[in-house]
């Protein structure tokens, strides 16, 4: 859509839109929550926090932010900026290049600890490309960890606009 829109639209276009359909929203609720950003799934999780942060929440927020390399890391200000704002929050950069200056190297998966799956009793929002999803639902299952709630997207990289 946003290639149509940058290269083909013109001025005078007609368009359809509709208001987004997905099921990937945060939930009112008390459990402690973990999030699991993989590259830009990293933007939903932000407007969460963002929501979390206007409504006062008191609610324990863990958010592991996986990208491929440093320079792959966007918003940490922003993601910084929450610790000041909302109580009981922090993040970890994670980045899968082994030659990364970042403390936590490998996947996401590698760095969840039983603190965070709080043995089950936690909402996990989980955003980013369908392996690193796959990979988690499945180190969940290995673990034998079923969450309270468990929600996710599967963000998939934009093709060339079809001719």
């Amino acid at each position: 859509m946003s290639q149509w829109l940058t290269q083909r639209a013109r001025p005078g276009d007609r368009l359809t839109l509709s208001g987004p359909m997905g099921s990937f929203y945060l939930r009112h609720g008390e459990r402690p929550l973990l999030m699991l950003a993989g590259g830009t799934g990293l933007a939903p999780l932000l407007s969460m926090l963002h929501t979390l942060q206007t409504q006062g929440s008191q609610r324990p927020v863990m958010l592991l932010y996986g990208v491929t390399r440093d320079c792959d890391l966007v918003k940490t200000d922003a993601l910084d900026t929450f610790i000041q704002q909302l109580t009981g929050y922090r993040w970890l950069p994670v980045v899968a290049d082994e030659n990364s200056t970042c403390p936590q190297r490998g996947f996401v998966t590698d760095h969840l600890d039983d603190a965070m799956l709080n043995n089950g009793d936690v909402d996990i929002y989980l955003c980013g490309p369908p392996p690193m999803v796959n990979a988690v639902a499945t180190a969940l299952r290995d673990r034998g960890i079923t969450p309270a709630g468990f929600w996710y997207e599967k963000f998939i990289a934009s093709q060339s606009a079809a001719a």
